[in-house]
């Protein structure tokens, strides 16, 4: 299941700054872009600086995934018990 949680990745690099926003979906994306950055000879940043942040790009993705899942594991709130549990509106009825 993919979840909608952006991530943001950034790098300082000297004077450079490098700032990535993406979600779960866009994770090609941001993968093509950093080998793309380090394939550039114009650019400050290298081959270990695109494995460094796509390895915290798949950390963070990771989880968010645990985190998305655990809260949908969670034990009922009071409410939902108590509604998946009551008893039909006849048997509760003074007779």
């Amino acid at each position: 299941m993919h979840n909608k949680d952006f991530h943001v990745l950034a790098l300082v690099k000297g004077e450079h700054q490098f700032v990535y926003i993406f979600d779960e979906m866009g994770w090609d994306d941001l993968v093509e872009t950093l080998c793309q950055q380090a394939e550039d000879p114009d650019i400050e940043f290298s081959w270990f600086d695109a494995a460094l942040l796509s390895h915290r790009a798949k950390t963070q993705i990771e989880s968010a995934n645990e985190a998305n899942s655990e809260a949908d594991q969670s034990p009922p709130t009071d409410n939902e018990t108590e509604t998946e549990f009551k008893a039909p509106i006849a048997s509760r009825l003074p007779r």
